[in-house]
């Protein structure tokens, strides 16, 4: 066997795919997995860029370094292109460019379900811990009450002054702390998200907040006809819960936009304030990036989601979130 057919053979079996293309980014050469990944035709001489507008990542990368002609070695690592997870990794050959195509999911999958077991066990430690606080430290309270107007009666008609202040402030310590039970608990596990959804969920959040009399929140939803997958629903929830501690925490808002909206394939969840915003780049070169951050993204990890976060000094924060619902997941 000459050389060439070695090369040729080898080039074909490959274990990952291979593309190149010349200075124009039309295709000199692929192999067979190469093509199936980005769904190119067969014969040489394609266009690159046009044939891979159904991977945006992709294409906006080529797209720029065609525009700029600097810096074209780029890694695309685990994107979600033509029902499949791929990394693309793309460096400069004397011709053009020579791309390497890997098949991620699976590793992608298993780190999904890996994130999906963790979240679940917490959840399950928050349902222990609601019913736990809602069995348990809820009767006592409402003993104490019993025993408190029990009291009233043993001091007769006119108790003492003192006396009199004394139960009123016990009495307003335990609707204080039967309210603050409540939250908590509701917090730990929304029995309003299990019984009727992501959208009544989230308007009873926003309720609640709203009552506090702390900020001002506005909820608006789209397209919302049907109700979510619970995970989904969940992670929405969850995250919604976090972006609005972060926002209660740090940003000294005065009101918090928050959209729900539906599209074909997809959920996006969108929550905008009116604080004092901080610098992106500051946040990443931070030692510790904020736990609830961390947090956020995990969950939208676990969902097969995409995150995105803008700010500026004084302009508020704009937080994006898009899920993939179930028939457009990958």
């Amino acid at each position: 066997m000459e050389l060439k057919e070695i090369l040729e053979s080898t080039f074909h079996s490959l274990p990952y795919g291979i593309v190149a293309v010349d200075k124009n980014n039309h295709v000199l050469l692929s192999n067979e997995l190469g093509r199936a990944y980005l769904h190119l035709p067969s014969q040489a001489g394609v266009s690159l860029i046009e044939s891979v507008e159904n991977i945006p990542e992709l294409d906006h990368r080529l797209r720029e370094v065609a525009k700029n002609k600097q810096n074209p070695a780029f890694d695309l690592l685990a994107i979600p292109a033509n029902g499949l997870f791929l990394t693309i990794r793309c460096r400069p050959i004397s011709q053009g460019l020579a791309l390497s195509i890997i098949d991620v999911t699976r590793s992608k999958q298993t780190e999904r379900h890996m994130l999906h077991t963790m979240l679940e066990a917490q959840e399950e430690q928050r349902r222990k811990l609601s019913t736990e606080i809602h069995d348990g430290i809820g009767p006592l309270i409402s003993t104490i009450k019993l025993n408190l107007d029990a009291l009233k009666l043993e001091l007769g008609q006119k108790p003492s002054q003192q006396a009199l202040k004394m139960m009123e402030s016990m009495s307003e310590l335990l609707q204080t702390m039967s309210t603050e039970i409540r939250n908590i608990s509701h917090n730990l596990m929304p029995n309003v998200l299990v019984d009727f959804g992501l959208v009544a969920a989230l308007e009873n959040l926003c309720h609640r907040l709203n009552s506090s009399g702390k900020v001002q929140v506005n909820f608006f939803h789209s397209g919302m006809r049907e109700r979510l997958d619970l995970k989904q629903a969940l992670g929405l929830y969850r995250i919604a819960q976090e972006l609005i501690n972060n926002t209660l925490k740090y940003a000294q808002a005065n009101t918090i936009n928050i959209q729900l909206i539906k599209h074909p394939s997809s959920v996006v969840l969108v929550m905008e304030d009116d604080g004092i915003g901080f610098d992106p780049a500051q946040l990443e070169k931070a030692p510790h990036k904020g736990i609830g951050l961390q947090n956020i993204q995990t969950r939208v990890k676990s969902l097969g989601g995409t995150f995105l976060l803008e700010s500026q000094h004084g302009k508020g924060v704009l937080a994006t979130v898009e899920v993939p619902t179930k028939n457009g997941s990958v």
